[in-house]
């Protein structure tokens, strides 16, 4: 019998274990996690800070005991892998359960060992009251200290999606005082400027202090607060919010002898194979193949993990499949905005000296007379010798994930935006107005394209 051996869970671990059994259920498929949960939504946490999630536990998705009952897969938990043997395709593992050390030989080795949130290098910075927001227990305590110290003024180091909906959330638990501490020029650095002002007006109506062009120096505890110093300026809170992104946790690959790439990302091809014979990677430790930009990126989010995860698992297991990559779609929400994006943005092709052309278009989520709709700005980015679409950003008030799955869908496929003005949209006045908004924004660049 084969023995694949995983090396953690949630997402694409447990997705590559599921995947596993499905195609070779006689296979033997050990998980190895480090903690205690398996499988749960990280995405939910602000939700569940913000209160709008109350049950921590309904973020759980699957458990110890229906893993083995119902799926038919052993997992360990509280079990930590330090070391690979790849030569011998052997494994030691410390099990934290009995306090011993143990070894396991496997056919095949998947690693999952996901991210760990960025820790700027801030004097001060190692307090317990710097709060950053990755797994269950982190959500646990950040909600924990809110409910017990009813803080009124925090500082959020960070401007990504994480940290905007942190925003949101904090305000929701009474926390009246929010600071942004933005590093570069605006939120949100993969849009453009013009895009992220949208998101910018709606943070200053919601009484948002942003920060721009600015770095924290150093953090000193004064009894009960902190004092933040930034540049000659300094702050007082009651706590600090990290979201700098993600590092992979690839520590144990890199003694292995594995080829990392972009960010220190464990390296894989298209059907989740490392640079070693039988070990396999996916998730936010590994890179992942870029459609737009066709090279392997770093890029970690829940909907890759989970679909490498399932490539990693048939891969091992003996189908082989190949995972074609990704469009680096996204999406998030703010107050009542709605921001998604997909492929490269104007910003970005500048960078890459890539002659493009963008189009801008305002226009309204449903048919004017149909009541309860809203804005919705869609910006559109193509290469200007082949038309080829390069990428799109859409922020409004409502439908924009699933607006922006029609660009990604595009992308996908490599259409120009001649051959887009010729797609079918659904219409019906409480869903779009009778021109749909990407369609006008497709014809609107295809003039920019062809003048």
């Amino acid at each position: 019998m084969q023995t694949i051996i995983i090396i953690g869970g949630v997402a694409a671990g447990m997705s590559a274990a599921a995947a596993a059994k499905r195609v070779n259920p006689n296979t033997n498929i050990i998980v190895f996690e480090k903690g205690e949960h398996i499988s749960y939504g990280s995405c939910g946490l602000p939700y569940y800070i913000g209160g709008i999630i109350p049950d921590i536990n309904k973020l759980i998705i699957l458990d110890l005991e229906k893993a083995k009952s119902k799926k038919g897969i052993d997992v360990r938990t509280k079990c930590e892998v330090v070391f690979i043997d790849k030569n011998n395709k052997k494994i030691q593992v410390k099990n934290f359960n009995n306090s011993k050390m143990e070894e396991y030989t496997y056919d095949k080795l998947i690693i999952a060992t996901g991210a760990t949130p960025v820790r700027p290098e801030i004097k001060g910075i190692q307090n317990d009251l710097v709060f950053y927001l990755r797994n269950l227990e982190d959500g646990i305590r950040l909600k924990k200290f809110i409910y017990d110290k009813r803080p009124k003024r925090v500082i959020i180091i960070g401007e990504g999606h994480i940290a905007l909906e942190m925003v949101e959330n904090f305000k929701l638990c009474g926390i009246s005082e929010i600071y942004m501490i933005i590093h570069g020029s605006h939120v949100c650095w993969w849009l453009d400027s013009d895009m992220a002002e949208i998101i910018e007006r709606k943070l200053i109506e919601e009484n948002i202090k942003l920060i721009k062009n600015a770095r924290v120096d150093s953090i000193e505890r004064h009894g009960p607060n902190l004092e933040v110093k930034i540049g000659d300026d300094k702050i007082i809170a009651d706590f600090i919010f990290v979201s700098r992104g993600m590092k992979p946790n690839t520590q144990l690959a890199k003694e292995a002898g594995l080829k990392l790439g972009m960010r220190g990302a464990i390296e894989v091809n298209n059907f989740m194979e490392t640079s070693h014979p039988d070990i396999y990677a996916a998730g936010d430790c590994a890179t992942v193949y870029n459609i737009i930009e066709k090279k392997v990126i770093y890029m970690p989010r829940g909907t890759t993990a989970n679909k490498q995860g399932r490539y990693a698992g048939m891969n091992a297991a003996g189908k082989k499949t190949e995972f074609k990559g990704i469009t680096a779609s996204m999406s998030f929400k703010v107050f009542d905005l709605e921001v998604s994006r997909a492929g490269i943005w104007d910003e970005e092709a500048q960078k890459k000296n890539i002659e493009y052309k963008s189009k801008l278009i305002k226009s309204i989520t449903r048919a004017s007379y149909y009541p309860g709709g809203g804005e919705i700005f869609i910006k559109l980015t193509a290469d200007l010798k082949t038309h080829k679409l390069l990428g799109g950003q859409i922020i409004g008030t409502e439908g924009v994930a699933k607006r922006m799955d029609i660009i990604s869908t595009a992308l996908y496929n490599e259409m120009t935006v001649d051959e887009m003005r010729h797609l079918d949209f659904c219409y019906s006045p409480p869903f779009c107005p009778v021109w749909e908004p990407v369609h006008v924004a497709i014809n609107e660049l295809y003039k920019v394209l062809n003048n």
